[in-house]
């Protein structure tokens, strides 16, 4: 290598060994001040939320993983708004009303298929 080579590779690793720690310090200072407590935010971690909704927290996994639960990731932890947890099971509460809205579609729903059995399909073509 040449001296020019040399003498830079020494005035980046002098700059570096002087710069890099106060740098790093800024940089964490502001990761603390902006990171977010999940206790002050009102987030559950999914045991809590297992436990809110009745559920094993494999489920509960399966379920955000599919974004039929919403839920929110922070770094390797999967945490639940409580709000959202009451609106998923107020969505899947069985109610009177509920139950009539499931029987009359399925009522609906076999009446269809039970007309398209009686249409005639013509034979494919090969």
């Amino acid at each position: 290598m040449s001296a020019l080579t040399d003498e830079i590779r020494t005035a980046v690793r002098d700059a570096l060994r002087e710069e890099l720690p106060r740098a790093l310090a800024l940089a964490f200072a502001e990761a603390r001040a902006t990171s977010v407590d999940v206790t002050k935010a009102g987030l559950v971690d999914v045991n809590e939320a297992a436990r809110r909704l009745g559920l094993r927290p494999s489920t509960v996994y399966k379920r955000a993983e599919s974004v039929e639960l919403a839920s929110v990731k922070l770094g390797r932890r999967l945490l639940f708004r409580p709000a959202d947890l009451a609106d998923y099971a107020d969505a899947r509460r069985r109610t009177p009303m509920r139950v009539r809205e499931i029987v009359a579609a399925a009522r609906n729903s076999d009446r269809q298929r039970t007309h398209l059995r009686r249409i005639k399909v013509p034979p494919r073509c090969t």
